[in-house]
């Protein structure tokens, strides 16, 4: 209950200065700092949904307090957004965060990426009430997606460290930093909340949640259960996802409380085709898979197996054998339970035990041309399947030493089975596809490989935080962590190529983490942090030959790390607040498949270490409520991110000319803006958001331009005394501007060390303007 509650009491405090007089505000934010545990509740309940006709009308939360560059949105944000849309995309308002996907609501598995401060999606850690969600990468081996773990109606805050995650985050890939989602507690009233949205390509989602209210001392639950439906802007397919979310909280006598979740999901997500400048250029950002034309798909695989790469296409024109494919899409199901416990042992000592279990089973496939089905179509469907079994307990134990000083010492243990596939699926030879969009594939005819993983975690943290006065609070500590993977083969189901077996050990028993805050005034809090990270070994060394496995482990592959400085200072004005940062971050052993011989000798590529990467950067975020109901926010994100080394063969050949060059996707100058009305029945609210061109290779010969995209939403709610009452309308839209740009880069092989016009596809564009009409009702 404490350790998670301080950015609960940074929106609590934030709620005060913002509405009233600088003295009033200031109690409130003496009183929130002193007891988080009725912090939490507080802030959770005000970040309801119930709460968005309130007027506070927050933007971003700052962590008022913190060594660190902390901050977060609460539920409001989200609520205001189209419903159903990425929590993700919500987040990129926040400074040096990059959110690229070629959905309009983000959530398209495949092309959605996040980064901050030039980290990629896997390099971050991420959590959903504690429990950790992996590195949320499209084949995540160790968790899932937000996306899926919850719908974004029942999240109640989303809390982003731009450079370092507490000590006790789950996680073994937080090089550079965390997102941290809490879902909504329980409501003490009886209710039902009610949504339905209709918008652009036919698009419609339902949700429901019902609140039992409070069924005696305290014990409170809800349920609730979605449904989209959300066809493709371009091309044909769709994605379609449904839910069921519960969860209840219980007190435990007047020293702690139960809190139970659980939450079960299906997604059928059909894909977008990737681009190459070529396709774009002669194709148009309109182009996509062959989706329905499945006699046109299983020529161009006729040709190609014939020697025919180029050719004309009746209604397409000339196409070459990779221009255009029939399809590919993705299938997850997830079953995710946590539970926690919080009680205080006696009035210093304080106890928090958090089990969690998870399993899913996913597929992403892709109607290959370059594998006929024996006996039957040109085509056959490759499959890359995934079974995820995992079970773990976070927890702590902290206890005061006196006045101002808390010591606290936790840990993290996961058990995890996993198992991957790359199999293929015939098909037969008929003028439609024999397999379905929306179920598993079976019977698959033949296999690269049938990986079977057993992966353990085990991290230990100990930390003490002294408030030493009233105005300076110091902490510090260090984490230790250490990840086993073991791997194995199905002999029947992996080719000899394929038939890797053996083990990796990721391990730094001591991770430092030190800060400090200083409030002079209240007015002014000035603040630093230094932090180590590791980003423990991925299943990917081992998707692999078993000669570049075995060349792997002779280098003594080394895990990448982090260090990361960063300082700044935060303003809390009556109708003003803001926070300047600046960061410098040390990221070592990059690991890069490179070969390990001479180009003519030809020998296959193998993870390697390529240097370092330094990154340095300033930013700024400011928000000012110039009314009760109306508020500006601006957001500015300075990067400078490069790599400090050229990348070489094993024989010292040069692979990419990459030393001194921009770090790939990674914009130099992000800028957000914002202007949000709510006086609790009007609603409105604009924003944009620039980024500055993104490179798309390592050597920086191809980049693609800036762009600024601009969404709107405005609403109506119904204040009534009659059955209308907690109704509300509201409308959305996405990319006002119309504006065409290069969203998601490297989703499909990675990034090049140079661009070539062959190469393979690597980047996919954003989606056109969209609207999305969502009426609200509360019962």
């Amino acid at each position: 209950m404490r350790s998670n509650a301080f950015l609960n009491a940074s929106a609590l405090a934030l709620s005060a200065v913002l509405a009233t007089p600088a003295l009033a505000a200031n109690d409130a934010a003496d009183a929130a700092a002193s007891d988080a545990s009725p912090a939490t509740d507080a802030a959770t309940s005000a970040a309801a949904p119930a709460a968005a006709g309130s007027g506070r009308n927050e933007i971003v939360v700052i962590g008022t307090g913190q060594t660190r560059q902390v901050q977060g949105l609460t539920a409001e944000d989200i609520a205001v957004a189209t419903p159903g849309t990425s929590p993700l995309a919500v987040l990129s308002k926040l400074p040096s965060v990059n959110f690229q996907s070629a959905s309009p609501l983000g959530t398209n598995e495949w092309t959605t990426r996040i980064s901050v401060r030039g980290f990629t999606q896997n390099q971050l850690g991420f959590t959903l009430d504690g429990v950790p969600l992996g590195d949320m990468s499209y084949s995540n081996f160790n968790g899932l997606h937000i996306s899926r773990a919850i719908t974004s109606d029942n999240i109640g805050m989303t809390e982003l460290s731009q450079g370092a995650g507490a000590l006790s985050t789950a996680s073994s890939s937080n090089l550079g930093g965390t997102i941290a989602f809490e879902s909504l507690d329980p409501s003490y009233d009886m209710g039902l909340t009610t949504a339905a949205t209709f918008g652009s390509n036919d698009a419609w989602r339902l949700f429901a949640r019902f609140e039992t209210g409070d069924l005696g001392g305290g014990v409170r639950a809800y349920v609730s259960g979605t449904y989209s439906d959300t066809p493709k802007w371009k091309g044909k397919g769709s994605q379609e996802l449904w839910q069921i979310n519960s969860k209840l909280v219980a007190p435990m006598g007047d020293r702690g409380e139960l809190k139970i979740f659980a939450n079960y999901s299906e997604m059928a997500d059909a894909d977008y085709a990737d681009l190459t400048p070529d396709i774009l250029d002669r194709h148009g950002y309109d182009w996509d898979y062959l989706r329905y034309d499945f006699e046109t798909a299983q020529d161009i695989a006729s040709n190609l197996q014939n020697g025919v790469y180029v050719d004309d296409y009746e209604g397409y024109g000339t196409l070459t054998g990779d221009d255009a494919y029939y399809d590919g899409y993705g299938l997850r199901k997830d079953l995710l339970i946590g539970m926690s416990v919080d009680y205080d042992l006696t009035d210093e000592l304080h106890v928090r035990v958090s089990p969690y279990y998870h399993n899913n089973r996913g597929i992403g496939t892709w109607w290959t041309p370059y594998v006929p089905t024996p006996g039957g179509s040109s085509l056959s469907v490759r499959g890359t399947e995934y079974f995820i079994n995992r079970m773990g307990v976070t927890g702590s134990l902290s206890y005061d030493l006196f006045r101002g000083n808390q010591i606290e010492v936790g840990g993290w243990y996961e058990v995890n089975d996993y198992d991957t596939a790359r199999d293929y699926f015939g098909l037969d030879d008929a003028p439609t596809s024999s397999i379905s969009h929306h179920e598993f594939p079976k019977n698959p005819f033949a296999y690269d490989y049938f990986y079977k993983f057993d992966i353990n975690t085990y991290q230990y943290y100990v930390q003490d935080t002294w408030e030493l006065t009233d105005s300076l609070k110091v902490s510090g500590g260090w984490k230790g962590i250490q990840v086993d993977i073991d791997a194995s083969n199905d002999p029947s189901r992996t080719s000899a190529s394929w038939a890797t077996q053996g083990s990796l050990t990721a391990k730094d028993m001591f991770l430092p983490q030190v800060g400090v805050n200083y409030r002079p005034i209240y007015e002014v809090e000035l603040f630093g942090s230094y932090a180590e990270n590791m980003r423990a070994f991925t299943t990917t060394p081992f998707i692999t030959s078993p000669d570049q496995f075995a060349a792997i482990r002779e280098q003594g592959l080394k895990p990448e790390t982090s260090k990361t400085f960063e300082g700044g200072l935060r303003f809390h004005l009556p109708k003003f607040e803001a926070s300047v940062v600046g960061y410098h971050v040390k990221f070592d052993n990059r690991l890069f498949s490179v070969s390990p011989c001479s180009a003519i000798e030809s020998c296959p590529s193998v993870l390697n270490n390529v240097g370092s990467v330094t990154t340095k950067g300033v930013e700024v975020t400011g928000q000012y409520r110039v009314t009760p109901a109306l508020s500006l926010y601006a957001a500015y994100a300075y990067t400078d991110a490069s790599y400090d080394d050229d990348v070489l063969n094993g024989a010292g050949e040069l692979v990419a000319a990459s030393g001194g060059k921009s770090v790939v996707d990674q914009p130099e100058h992000l800028i957000n803006g914002e202007i949000s009305y709510d006086d609790g029945t009007f609603i409105g609210r604009a924003h944009v958001n620039y980024q500055s061109k993104r490179y798309a290779t390592y050597e920086n010969d191809l980049s693609f331009k800036g762009r600024a995209l601009v969404d709107l939403t405005v609403g109506y709610r119904v204040n009534s005394d009659d059955a209308l009452d907690g109704t509300e309308i509201q409308l959305n839209v996405t990319n006002v501007t119309d504006e065409k740009y290069v969203s998601t880069i490297g989703q499909s092989g990675g990034y090049q060390a140079s661009y070539a016009p062959g190469d393979w596809q690597y980047f996919m564009v954003g989606a056109p303007r969209q609207w999305f009409v969502t009426l609200k009702k509360a019962f």
